[in-house]
C-alpha cells in the first residue's frame, strides 16, 4: 500500500502545473433499465468504461471481483471456465453443476446467463461493465438476491473502428484480438464483429508426478452484431455469439497437514513447490463449446417505449478433476485421489417484455414488465476413489466412491414486475416496486456402480416469492445525492448436486429451501472540487433466512439451509482527476456476519462455526494512470495498482482459513497520443506472491488448495483506425 501511495504522489508532483484539471470522467450506466448518469442512480454501482476495463486488466469475467469491494470471484473445481461468486455473505460454491445457481445475476446484453460452470469468458470488444451490489429483487429478480453484474458488448452505429491487438507473454502465451465496425447503410444499419483468441502452451504449475506443467489453455470467443435504427420509432439489435474454451482445468495443490483447530495451516504443500499438482494424468481438463443469439427490440410508442428481449444459449460443457489434487485419502500414505468427471449440456431460452416512460409532466418515471426463462439440461457426473486397505486382509483395496449420475433439469421461471419513481421535486423522490417470481423445477437422477445408495430419483417442486422496494432519494446539491432503500431478495430452493451416488433423502432424494434476504441500504453519490473527484459511499445491513451454503456432510457436500445469518458492512469507491494527465482510483470494502438462529441439522450447527465463507472482513484497491506527452506524435503511459483481501474462511465449517494476500498489478507503454498504435507491456501479481485463493479440507477425503498465478507479463501492439 505505501509503495503505491508513493508513486502516486511522486506522478502528481511530475506533473504538478501540466494542464488544466478535468472532471473526472462521466459514466452512463443502464443500472435501472434506463440510460442515467452513474451518479444519478440511488444504488451502489460499480462502473467501468472501455479505458478502466483495459487499464485494470479485466480481460475474463472472474477478474471483476478485484476491481469491486466485498465481491469476490475465482475458480474452483471444475474447468477453468467455472468461477464461484460472493458478495454481501451470500455464495455459491458448487457452480460446475447444472442445478446449481448464482446469487449474483451475471448478464450479457441484458440477457440472463445463469451457467457459473461456464461464465468465465473472454471478454471481446467491452464497453462497459455495471456491478449492482445488494438484492435487486424488483428489476432484474431471477438469482440477484446479492447482486447482478451486467456485461455490455459495443453496438455499432455511424461511427466506423477497426482495431487489432498482437500480444506475447510468459509460459508462451499468445493473445490476438480484433473488432470492426460501422455503417453498412449510414442511418439505417450497422454491423460489427469482434474475437478474442488466448493460447497458453506451458501451464505456470507443476505436477511432479507426471513431469507435465499443468496451466494450458485455448479460448476462442467470438461476437457479430448488426444494428438497425433507421427509423425515429424502432431501434432492434441482433447479437450472435459463439466461444470454444479448451484447458486443463482444474489442478488443486495437496497439502500434508490439516489446518489447526482455527483453520489455520501447520504445514506447506506436499509436493515439492507451492504449485506443484501431482494428479494422474489426464484427469484434470476443461472444455466448453457455447453459442447464442439474442433479438432486442424498442418501438418508441410516444409516451411509452416498448422493448422487448428474446434470447437463446445453449452450452456444452465438460470438465473432470481430482479432489485431492494427487494427494490421495490420507496424504501420509500416498493413496488414490477422488477422481471426478462431468459432461453436461443446457439450452436457455428467455424472453421479457417492457414498458416504460415518464407520466405526470415528468414527476413520474415508470416501468413494469413480463420474464418467462426456460432451462433444460442433461448432466453425467461420476466419481472413483479406491484405496488400498491398510486393516486386516482381505481385500486388498477398499472401494469407498464408484458411481456415475446420471442428472435431467428443467426449470420454468416467471415473473412480473414494476417500479416507479416519483419526483416532488428537483431534489426529493421515492421509489417503489415489486416483482413476483415462481421457479417450476424438475429434476431426475439415476445412480449406476456399486457405491449407489438409493434412487432413481423423480422430483418436481414450485418455489414463488414477492420481493418489494421502497426507497428515498434526496439531493443535497448538483453534486450530492443520498438515499435509503429498504429491498427484499429471493432464490428459489432446488437439487443437490455432490451427493457422490447417495440418491437417498440424506443427500440427493430432497431439496433444500429458498433464500430470502431484507436488506437497507444508506448511500451518499458525491462529486467535489469541481467534479474532478468522485467520491460513493453505501452503507448496507442485510439480513438472511434460510441463506444456502455448501455444506459438509459425510463425505458428500451438499447444499444445506444455514439458517438466520446477518451480514453488515461498508463500501467506499473513490474516482480522481487532479490534473489532465493522471487518474487516481480505489475502493474499500467491509462486511461482518452475526449468525442467529441456526438449522439444527446444518453443517455451521454441528461444527460451532460462526462465520460466512469467503466473506473477508476487508478487500480494497489503490491505483492510479499516468500519461505523459513526449512530443507531438508519442506519448508514454504506466499505471499501477494495489488489491488487497483480508483472510476468510474457504467452508461453511470454517475448517480452512485462506491467508490475506496482496496482488500488485500494473503496464508501461508508449504509442501515438490519437492512440492510433500503442505498445504496452502489461504485468500481474508482479512482485511475484504464493498465495491461495480457496482450498477445502474435510478429514479422510481431501485436504487441497487453489492456488494463484504466480508473476505473469504479456507484451502487446495495438492498432486502432
Amino acid at each position: 500500500m505505501k509503495s503505491v501511495g508513493k508513486a502516486v504522489l511522486l506522478a502528481v508532483a511530475a506533473v504538478a502545473g501540466a494542464g488544466p484539471a478535468l472532471a473526472v470522467d462521466e459514466i452512463i450506466v443502464t443500472a435501472q433499465r434506463r440510460e442515467e448518469r452513474l451518479q444519478d442512480v440511488p444504488l451502489a454501482v460499480s462502473a467501468f468504461d472501455a479505458a478502466a476495463i483495459t487499464s485494470r486488466q479485466i480481460d475474463v469475467v472472474k477478474n471483476i471481483g478485484q476491481n469491486v469491494p466485498n465481491l469476490q470471484t475465482y475458480t474452483v473445481t471444475a474447468g477453468n471456465q467455472a468461477m464461484q461468486v460472493h458478495s454481501r455473505g451470500a455464495s455459491v460454491q458448487n457452480p460446475g453443476f447444472n442445478a446449481s445457481e448464482s446469487p449474483v445475476g451475471i448478464y450479457q446484453d441484458d440477457v440472463y446467463f445463469g451457467r457459473l460452470a461456464s461464465a468465465n469468458l473472454d471478454l471481446a470488444d467491452i464497453e462497459r461493465i455495471e456491478v449492482l451490489r445488494g438484492p435487486q429483487g424488483t428489476l432484474y429478480g431471477r438469482n440477484t438476491i446479492a447482486g447482478a453484474i451486467k456485461i455490455i458488448s459495443r453496438t455499432p452505429g455511424n461511427d466506423s473502428w477497426l482495431n487489432a491487438s498482437a500480444g506475447y507473454g510468459n509460459y508462451d502465451t499468445w493473445q490476438l484480438a480484433g473488432s470492426a465496425g460501422g455503417p453498412i447503410e449510414p442511418d439505417a444499419l450497422a454491423g460489427s464483429v469482434a474475437m478474442v483468441y488466448n493460447k497458453r502452451d506451458r501451464g505456470w504449475q507443476e505436477n511432479s508426478n507426471t513431469g507435465d506443467r499443468p496451466g494450458e489453455h485455448e479460448n476462442l470467443v467470438v461476437r457479430s452484431k448488426l444494428h438497425w435504427y433507421g427509423s425515429e420509432n424502432f431501434d432492434g439489435v441482433l447479437s450472435v455469439w459463439a466461444a470454444d474454451l479448451e484447458n486443463d482445468g482444474w489442478n488443486g495443490v495437496p497439502y500434508a497437514s490439516p489446518p489447526d483447530a482455527n483453520g489455520r495451516e501447520t504445514g506447506g504443500p506436499l509436493g515439492i513447490s507451492f504449485y506443484d499438482s501431482p494428479s494422474a494424468a489426464g484427469v484434470n481438463y476443461g472444455d466448453s463449446n457455447q453459442a447464442g443469439v439474442s433479438l432486442k427490440l424498442e418501438f418508441d410508442l410516444g409516451e411509452v417505449t416498448l422493448r422487448s428481449i428474446s434470447a437463446f444459449n445453449s452450452i456444452d460443457d465438460k470438465f473432470g478433476f481430482d479432489l485431492s489434487g494427487g494427494g490421495g485419502i490420507g496424504v501420509d500414505k500416498g493413496n488414490n485421489g477422488l477422481l471426478t468427471a462431468s459432461d453436461s449440456t443446457m439450452d436457455t431460452i428467455s424472453q421479457e417484455l417492457q414498458l416504460l416512460g415518464t407520466a405526470f409532466g415528468g414527476r413520474l418515471d415508470w416501468l413494469a414488465g413480463l420474464y418467462y426463462q426456460n432451462e433444460d439440461g442433461e448432466q453425467t457426473y461420476s466419481g472413483n476413489l479406491t484405496i488400498p486397505n491398510f486393516g486386516p486382509p482381505p481385500p486388498a483395496t477398499i472401494t469407498l466412491f464408484d458411481f456415475t449420475e446420471n442428472i435431467a433439469t428443467d426449470t420454468d421461471s416467471y415473473a412480473a414486475f414494476a417500479e416507479g419513481t416519483w419526483h416532488f421535486n428537483d431534489r426529493l423522490s421515492v421509489v417503489a416496486g415489486g416483482r413476483w417470481t415462481e421457479d417450476k423445477k424438475d429434476y431426475d437422477n439415476a445412480c449406476t456402480g456399486p457405491t449407489c445408495l438409493g434412487g432413481p430419483v423423480t422430483l418436481d417442486e414450485s418455489f414463488d416469492e414477492f420481493t418489494g422496494k421502497l426507497g428515498v432519494n434526496y439531493r443535497l446539491s448538483d453534486a450530492a445525492l443520498i438515499y435509503l432503500t429498504y429491498a427484499q431478495g429471493f432464490q428459489a430452493g432446488g437439487f443437490q448436486t455432490l451427493c457422490f451416488g447417495d440418491l437417498t433423502t440424506d443427500c440427493a432424494g430432497t431439496f433444500y429451501d429458498p433464500q430470502t434476504v431484507d436488506s437497507v441500504e444508506f448511500g451518499l453519490k458525491s462529486d467535489w472540487l469541481d467534479r474532478t473527484v468522485q467520491l460513493n459511499v453505501a452503507g448496507f445491513y442485510a439480513m438472511y433466512d434460510d441463506i444456502q451454503q455448501t455444506g459438509l456432510v459425510g463425505g458428500k457436500f451438499p447444499i444445506v439451509n444455514v439458517g438466520e445469518v446477518d451480514v453488515y458492512g461498508a463500501e467506499a469507491e473513490l474516482n480522481w482527476t487532479p490534473i489532465e494527465s493522471i487518474n487516481v482510483y480505489g475502493f474499500l470494502g467491509w462486511q461482518e456476519s452475526d449468525y442467529g438462529t441456526l438449522n439444527p441439522d446444518a453443517t455451521a450447527t454441528l461444527t460451532g462455526a460462526d462465520e460466512l465463507p469467503s466473506n473477508p472482513k476487508y478487500n480494497g484497491k489503490l491505483g492510479f494512470n499516468y500519461t505523459l506527452d513526449v512530443s507531438q506524435m508519442v506519448e508514454t503511459f504506466y499505471g499501477l495498482e494495489l488489491y488487497f483481501t483480508d483472510e476468510y474462511y474457504s467452508t461453511v465449517d470454517n475448517s480452512l482459513l485462506i491467508g490475506s494476500y496482496s496482488r500488485v498489478n500494473g503496464f508501461i507503454g508508449i504509442g501515438d497520443p490519437d492512440k492510433s498504435w500503442q505498445l504496452v507491456l502489461t504485468g500481474r501479481n508482479i512482485t511475484d506472491q504464493e498465495d491461495n485463493v480457496s482450498g477445502i479440507y474435510y478429514a479422510n477425503v481431501t485436504n487441497v488448495r487453489t492456488v494463484q498465478p504466480p508473476a505473469e507479463f504479456m507484451l502487446t501492439f495495438k492498432v486502432n483506425y
